[in-house]
């Protein structure tokens, strides 16, 4: 498999999950756009990374909830690159373990704002500057697979993401262009569980819920990602692809 040639654009790719997707894309030979809202020291060690692999790589400082800064950080792809071929929407905030009765107006509006809005202008922007035959794929979680306490809030938001993903792949197949989600279950270093410390009982309460074991990895995703980023996935379009160990 190879991505020598194409230009992978990934929000929220200064750390975590992102990173990870974002670092799985170029061991492939793709150039990279980082994107950070804040943290400008973990961009540049992410951009050093990967220029020492020997493709090319800028960071943008952009907020991806925003119309202008998702604009802004289209623009500097193209800039830079001329064109893009591979769009990620990773960014995203998690508000887990809090049941639906103590969901405040304030949880509930931040999730929607980042994680559907977000998304969609993700999404949109994408599907107006992506080449022909281009692969634009999600990152969601399974909590909109299984039906779990305390994610109610945070397992809509992702679905509302899931629904134009499935809509985005009829509209764009004519171009040849796959619109995929990448459907994870819980992560270990990623969200709530970045500090293997906090939520000790609640870690350990979901590894009984997974057949397999164990909780993901970021590059349990990073590997999901880069198959729908292949030519080996030309054919795969508009589906969740579940990477959860069993739990749905």
């Amino acid at each position: 498999m190879t991505l020598q040639g194409k230009v992978a654009l990934v929000t929220g790719s200064s750390e975590g999950v992102g990173r990870a997707v974002l670092e799985g894309l170029t061991d492939h030979g793709a150039d990279a756009v980082i994107n950070y809202h804040s943290n400008a020291e973990a961009a540049e060690t992410v951009r050093a990374a990967c220029q020492a692999k020997g493709v090319r790589a800028i960071t943008v400082r952009a907020d991806a909830s925003s119309p202008d800064g998702v604009n802004a950080l289209f623009d500097a792809a193209v800039k830079e690159f001329g064109r893009i071929d591979i769009v990620v929407a990773n960014a995203g905030i998690e508000i887990v373990n809090v049941r639906l009765a103590d969901t405040t107006d304030e949880q509930f509006d931040r999730l929607n704002q980042i994680n559907v809005k977000g998304s969609f202008l993700v999404l949109r922007e994408a599907a107006r500057r992506i080449s022909d035959h281009g692969r634009i794929i999600t990152i969601s979680s399974n909590t909109t697979t299984v039906p779990q306490v305390g994610v109610a809030a945070y397992g809509s938001s992702k679905i509302a993401t899931n629904y134009l993903v499935r809509v985005l792949a009829l509209e764009l197949a004519p171009r040849g262009i796959t619109v995929n989600t990448v459907v994870p279950g819980p992560i270990d270093g990623a969200g709530i569980f970045t500090d293997p410390t906090v939520n000790v009982e609640y870690r350990a309460d979901l590894i009984k819920q997974i057949p397999i074991g164990r909780l993901g990895t970021t590059a349990d995703v990073a590997g999901v990602t880069n198959f729908l980023a292949s030519d080996a996935a030309g054919l795969i379009t508009g589906q969740q692809i579940v990477a959860d160990g069993g739990m749905h």
